[in-house]
């Protein structure tokens, strides 16, 4: 049997489970958010979030290692909460190197219907690990640029020399573009049945400024 068809079995296995058990420009306004992230629909600023502060660094299991602070006393996230980051512009830059952001209004996306395919990836991630360890950050954050979809981020349109440059090494993809595509169809395949309940993982959005990549966490 094949490598393809050795990873292939045991993913399509955790998405037969899954089906059967499952059944951000810093002007901080609603308006704006949702100009800059567009197409989103009802993602909800997070009350006591308004003034937060963002520490950006790379990170290994993640494409990012994000510290919140300055954050009031809400549900979603506490202060002081440090996570896994995520980029969904891949077409713009952070600093990533301790890279310090501060007046960064934080958004949920908790059941809002254009971030369930993705949120439904978040909550279906582990399994994916366990399913094929050598699995990197690489191609979940490839998953995570082709399920926003704005900007647009077609892999196979996109020449590699035009991938941000932690995706390339010697100008050769260092992810597998296979194991992309089989997440997405099981992301396609999944998300309209998973249930969006108390304790799912689903993102929370960072308000970046306009000339900044926009980040996003993940919480439950």
């Amino acid at each position: 049997m094949d490598s393809k068809l050795n990873f292939l079995l045991p993913i399509y296995l955790i998405f037969i489970i899954a089906v059967f058990t499952s059944c951000i420009n810093s002007t901080n306004s609603e308006e704006d958010i949702s100009d800059s992230l567009d197409p989103v629909e009802d993602v909800t600023a997070i009350t006591g979030a308004e003034n937060s502060s963002i520490i950006v660094n790379r990170g290994s299991d993640s494409y990012f290692v994000i510290q919140f602070s300055q954050i009031q006393n809400n549900e979603i996230i506490e202060n002081g909460y440090e996570g896994e980051g995520w980029c969904i512009d891949w077409q713009v830059a952070i600093d990533s190197d301790n890279g310090t952001y501060d007046n960064i209004q934080l958004y949920s996306t908790f059941n809002v219907e254009k971030w369930n395919p993705l949120n439904y990836f978040f909550n279906i991630v582990d399994d994916l690990k366990s399913a094929d360890p050598e699995l990197t950050y690489r191609e979940f954050q490839v998953v995570i640029w082709s399920l926003r979809g704005f900007p647009e981020f077609n892999l196979e349109a996109i020449p590699n020399e035009n991938l941000p440059s932690r995706m390339r090494t010697n100008g050769e993809i260092n992810f597998s573009r296979d194991k992309v595509n089989t997440i997405l169809e099981i992301v396609e395949g999944g998300y309209e049945d998973f249930e969006f309940v108390e304790g799912t993982r689903f993102a929370v959005i960072a308000e970046t400024p306009s000339d900044v990549q926009t980040v996003i966490t993940v919480v439950e």
